[in-house]
């Protein structure tokens, strides 16, 4: 994506003053540094991305739990330098947007999940809080903050499933980051590794002690699947696949 792209992006989709503020700090970057990483993570998730896949320039990822196209995505700052993937929400509205501003992305309608059932998807005042996870539903409840917008029955997929449907064909896939508010166990579960293997696995990990590592079903179930437990960060566990891991400690 070029500069005047991506900035006629944020403006078309970003309130005036966001959009504002921050083109004015990239084209300030920009101006210093050719390297310019500008992040639109929640936390800077999609830094930490970066530095733990340097040799990858244009690469393709795989996002469940894509939310907004640009505010707060893990992705849209790989998308505009040049990389491509799906992306997979099951609130379709949002699906709409990353299909009208993304356009080079496959975005899919689908909720996911480790079997194929019909559930309640449950959309709430904050997007980012959107889940079909019910015991994530029952806590969401007791916040007077938190109010529920829409509820919709959708059918599962796994994710497995959805990427022998819309994966291009030789496609690997650099890193898959996995977003879903409290269900993020049971999408990981839905890909068979052995079929599908991202180089690098972002899962949001809330109930995570990094001093009882070994006790987490996601930190357990990868390590076991030839994966390298690489960081943990605003509740995001990073998991390494071995042999790229080996392949980044010789430089």
């Amino acid at each position: 994506m070029s500069n005047f792209n991506q900035v006629k992006v944020l403006f078309n989709y970003l309130p005036f003053l966001d959009a504002l503020q921050m083109s004015t700090f990239y084209f300030f970057r920009k101006l210093f540094r050719n390297d310019v990483f500008l992040s639109y993570s929640q936390m800077g998730e999609d830094r930490i991305i970066a530095n733990m896949l340097p040799e990858v320039t244009t690469g393709f990822y795989v996002e469940v739990g894509s939310n907004e196209p640009v505010h707060f995505s893990n992705t849209f700052g790989f998308y505009c330098k040049g990389w491509r993937g799906i992306t997979i929400d099951a609130n379709k509205s949002l699906v709409e947007k990353h299909r009208n501003l993304r356009l080079k992305d496959i975005p899919l309608y689908a909720a996911v999940s480790n079997t194929e059932t019909e559930v309640v998807f449950t959309e709430y005042n904050m997007h980012e809080l959107n889940t079909i996870d019910q015991r994530t539903v029952t806590v969401l409840e007791k916040d007077q903050k938190v109010k529920v917008v829409a509820e919709h029955r959708l059918k599962t997929r796994t994710l497995t499933d959805l990427l022998q449907e819309n994966l291009p064909t030789g496609q690997t896939i650099d890193f898959l980051s996995i977003d879903v508010e409290g269900h993020d166990w049971e999408v990981l579960q839905s890909l068979d590794l052995s079929i599908y293997r991202p180089r690098l696995i972002v899962i949001e990990m809330h109930s995570f002690d990094l001093e009882k590592c070994a006790e987490n079903a996601i930190y357990a179930y990868l390590t076991a699947n030839g994966y390298v437990f690489s960081g943990y960060a605003v509740w995001n566990g990073f998991f390494l696949d071995q042999q790229y891991h080996k392949r980044s400690d010789r430089h």
